[in-house]
């Protein structure tokens, strides 16, 4: 994409701001490339920009993310694009910035270990439903230029190590956002208006389908039972209206007093991490906050150990991992100047996982087929394919995460 032709105009023009808000002259030469993958961009585009001054004795070049929603209708609609850009924006627009000014206030800056800014810089903003235009337009965090940061591969369990880093990143986010609570009510108000966009999105016409099939994929790796746990039924069940019970489980006012601001599609590929000299991981960043969402404080965590972490976290290591988000929680808390134990006591969190965490195995129902590598044909038919070891693979973690979750408050169905 050497060529300005497939940016909208409205792009171009956001970008050009940014450029003068950076120094650039007038006239800067801005290229274009693809920024993601061949076959992403079902929910927005990524696009490259590169800032070069025509001066060379002037500053030296920039190089940015541009994103932005798709410009065919329908595949906006199918996925509910601009209902995720709008929320995207008004998190890097309204809710960082405050979680920033906060930090400032209280004497928390950058380079403290307590201070809170695990998320890309973002250079501009833009939203208008009515127009259906938005960009994001956001530092490029692989630019050989600023800090090396690595992203995973998503089809590898993820080691404690890397795990402990986002606890620490998590326990910062949920502080400054029940500091918010405190000192920004106006702000904190509209926090609690984000309900769950994911649930939505993988209950949107185009995904809607898969959820039934998601669901007897997972009864696959179980047989009939006439005595409990029929766990081949508790799956195929689990398929009746799955996303508007699990989206009506976690809302936010179930979790009060408790309930903050989630990442809300928390990752492998959703984080990227950085190193020191010797290879120890020390920094993470979270990308992609258009899943953003109010509700419990445990679900991020939740989510990312027992789908995309190694077993031995969720089974040997939760407690140690859990306390290592709640001392990184309490400690910049009270450098905000709220006291954690009046706020969120650490016994809590575990009450929270128990009420909360069944949403874990219905988005394993969708990631672990996924994580597992499984083709179409092994999708569609289980039952042809019983001694395909990416089969059995896939049962293995199935049962695992089950049996994992067998605890955990089951969704309620949803009143007609």
């Amino acid at each position: 994409m050497s060529s300005t032709s497939t940016v909208p105009e409205y792009v171009r023009q956001r970008v050009l701001i940014v450029a003068k808000q950076q120094g650039f002259g007038n006239n800067p030469n801005i290229t274009y490339e693809p920024g993601s993958k061949t076959g992403d961009g079902y929910i927005g585009l990524i696009v490259r920009a590169r800032l070069i001054e025509t001066n060379p004795t002037a500053r030296p070049s920039l190089s940015i993310i541009c994103k932005f929603p798709p410009e065919d209708r329908q595949q906006r609609e199918q996925f509910n694009a601009m209902a995720l850009f709008e929320r995207e924006h008004f998190i890097y627009q309204r809710v960082l910035p405050a979680f920033e000014e906060l930090q400032q206030e209280c004497g928390l800056s950058v380079g403290d270990d307590l201070h809170f800014g695990n998320y890309p810089k973002c250079y501009h903003s833009y939203c208008d439903t009515e127009r259906v235009e938005a960009v994001l337009i956001l530092e490029d965090l692989i630019d050989p230029d600023r800090p090396a940061l690595t992203m995973l591969n998503q089809y590898d369990r993820v080691d404690y190590d890397h795990v402990r880093v986002l606890m620490v990143a998590l326990g910062k986010l949920n502080a400054c956002s029940f500091a918010l609570k405190q000192q920004r009510p106006e702000l904190f108000a509209e926090i609690q208006r984000l309900n769950d966009l994911l649930s939505i999105v993988l209950n949107t016409e185009q995904m809607a389908p898969l959820t039934p099939r998601h669901c007897m994929l997972a009864a696959s790796a179980f047989e009939p039972s006439e005595l409990p746990p029929d766990h081949h039924a508790e799956m195929l069940n689990l398929a009746t209206d799955m996303w508007r019970r699990a989206g009506a489980h976690i809302q936010g006012k179930h979790a009060e007093p408790y309930a903050a601001l989630n990442h809300g599609d928390c990752w492998t590929n959703n984080v990227m991490f950085g190193y020191d000299t010797e290879g120890h991981v020390k920094d993470i960043c979270l990308l992609d906050w258009q899943m953003a969402r109010y509700s419990s404080p445990v679900l991020d965590y939740v989510l990312f150990i027992y789908l995309c972490g190694e077993r031995e976290l969720r089974r040997d290591k939760f407690e140690s991992l859990v306390a290592t988000f709640y001392n990184s929680f309490s400690n910049t808390l009270r450098r905000l100047g709220v006291d954690p134990e009046r706020i969120l006591a650490r016994h809590e969190l575990d009450n929270q996982v128990k009420r909360f965490g069944r949403l874990a195995l219905a988005m394993g129902t969708y990631a672990l087929p996924n994580l597992a590598q499984l083709p179409e044909d092994i999708r569609l038919n289980p039952e042809g394919h019983r001694n395909d070891v990416r089969l059995q693979n896939y049962h293995r973690m199935m049962r695992e995460l089950v049996e994992d979750t067998a605890e955990f408050v089951h969704f309620a169905p949803i009143n007609q």
